[in-house]
């Protein structure tokens, strides 16, 4: 007969009176975290970090195909790109779906009339896309709605933090 034993399970409590959501001032109708404490602050990378983490975790949020579609033929967009590459943690949350990217510009905000004129592709933004992921590390998630986008962006501010403490 084998000796009974028990096992001792310990379960690391994370402390969360120090986790203050940083949202950037220029973040126009930004996300609520009414359950958290957020203070809006310039950030020189990304729209979303932690308070103490804002050198480690970066959060950049993108609207609409548009906006994504726009951002990647600007050089700024392409200066963030390169401060985000020293980031340990770097995410990019679209508000949006891949098929909102495969059959864009429909369903966009784009008037009909002016579509015809559009020269991004949806093939030319997920290269872009691709090659953020691939050369930048850059972790790419479609929230598919707002409400979606802001749940996954709380629950990696979360897993950071308890990972940092």
């Amino acid at each position: 007969m084998q000796p009974f034993s028990l096992k001792y399970y310990t379960i690391n409590m994370v402390d969360y009176s120090n986790f203050h959501i940083l949202i950037d001032t220029r973040e126009q109708k930004a996300w609520e975290f009414p359950r958290h404490s957020t203070a809006n602050i310039k950030l020189n990378t990304g729209d979303y970090s932690l308070a103490g983490l804002q050198d480690k975790l970066c959060i950049e949020r993108k609207k609409s195909v548009s906006e994504i579609a726009s951002n990647i033929t600007e050089k700024r967009f392409a200066d963030e790109l390169e401060r985000m590459k020293e980031f340990k943690y770097k995410f990019m949350i679209f508000e949006f779906s891949l098929t909102d990217v495969l059959i864009y510009p429909e369903r966009s905000e784009i008037p009909k009339n002016k579509r015809k004129y559009i020269r991004i592709s949806p093939n030319f933004i997920l290269k872009k896309l691709s090659e953020y992921m691939v050369n930048y590390d850059i972790d790419i998630i479609f929230g598919d709605t707002p409400k979606n986008a802001e749940k996954m962006a709380m629950a990696i501010m979360r897993r950071v933090y308890e990972l940092e403490q």
